[in-house]
């Protein structure tokens, strides 16, 4: 998740010099987020994914450190 939501950051970043109209809809995945975003609130969403990502990446990284020092636990124990 962490790498799809950066990616879609990087995506709405660099389509900022390619829309054509006024505004642009915003997909993520299968879902729509915002059928009508205005070119000047794009940097807005892409922040929120960046954001979005650091904290999937967090939460994968306290989990993966949870459960090593439970396994660390549990094989001393035996």
């Amino acid at each position: 998740m962490t790498i799809l939501f950066f990616s879609k950051g990087m995506d709405l970043r660099s389509s900022l010099d390619h829309i054509d109209g006024e505004a642009i809809g915003v997909y993520f995945l299968i879902f729509e987020i915002n059928d009508w975003v205005p070119k000047k609130s794009i940097p807005t969403y892409a922040n929120g994914f960046f954001i979005a990502s650091i904290i999937t990446a967090l939460v994968a990284i306290f989990v993966a450190r949870e459960n090593t020092l439970r396994n660390k636990e549990y094989k001393t124990e035996l």
